[in-house]
């Protein structure tokens, strides 16, 4: 019985369930990266919305947001768009087979929000390869952030 009790420990020495509260920061820009203002604060909006939907934190922040218990454990998350292509949506709908592509990448980094130590930083990436009428070029955003959300899953629960 007592075994239970015990925190579950992944082989990188990340504590899985210690965190109840994520911070999201706005993802930051590399340089020389065009990214669209629209197409960011879609990206801002998914990540919220992917990381709410993984059901593991009671709490999802933004930035500039408080947690309400100022002493949970905290595990605050930074981006980087490290490269964008914007694709086209016509070419998606016309020619199909990958062409006209949307595609995001960025580089990601999960914090432990008291000490400030970098538990994990990794690549994470989405992109629009068809849908309807050529599908939405923001749907990339989305697959990242559902991407983002599984690794956070998998990795801290």
């Amino acid at each position: 019985m007592l075994l239970s009790a015990l925190p579950v420990v992944a082989g990188d020495g990340i504590q899985k369930g210690k965190y109840n509260v994520i911070e999201v920061a706005k993802f930051e820009l590399a340089p020389g990266i065009d990214l669209p203002p629209e197409f960011q604060e879609s990206l801002s909006e998914d990540v919220l919305k992917q990381l709410e939907h993984t059901r593991k934190f009671n709490q999802v922040l933004g930035p500039g947001q408080q947690p309400s218990d100022a002493g949970a454990a905290r595990l605050k998350l930074a981006g980087t768009v490290i490269k964008f292509k914007p694709g086209s949506r016509a070419t998606r709908y016309l020619v199909g087979f990958g062409a006209g592509a949307t595609k995001i990448v960025a580089n990601i980094r999960f914090i432990d929000g008291n000490s400030g130590t970098v538990l994990l930083e990794r690549k994470v990436d989405g992109k629009v390869i068809i849908g309807v009428f050529g599908g939405d070029s923001k749907g990339a955003a989305n697959g990242l952030a559902k991407e983002l959300a599984k690794v956070t899953k998998s990795r801290f629960f």
